[in-house]
């Protein structure tokens, strides 16, 4: 069954939930608006560095769930840093 493969598979599905996440959050901000990320992206690179180390270092789906979404969230901020900047 191809939704209990997809279920099964959390690092998938925690880079697909974040990226539906930030791309719905982006829909909101006006176009606009001068809307940047505050944080420096040295912090986007430890943010993606922790998101792997829980992947690499758990065998439990939700925290791999977890560090797949900080990965893919860090990741998608990191790209749109970088086409602002």
């Amino acid at each position: 069954m191809i939704l209990g493969d997809i279920m099964e598979n959390s690092i998938v599905l925690g880079l697909i939930a974040s990226s539906i996440y930030f791309k719905i959050s982006e829909s909101t901000v006006p176009k606009d608006s001068n809307c940047s990320y505050l944080a420096p992206a040295s912090t986007d690179y430890l943010a993606m560095i922790a998101g792997a180390t829980l992947i690499s270092r758990s065998n439990d789906q939700i925290t791999q769930f977890i560090g797949a979404s900080i990965l893919g969230i860090h990741l998608w901020q990191l790209t749109d840093k970088k086409g602002t900047q």
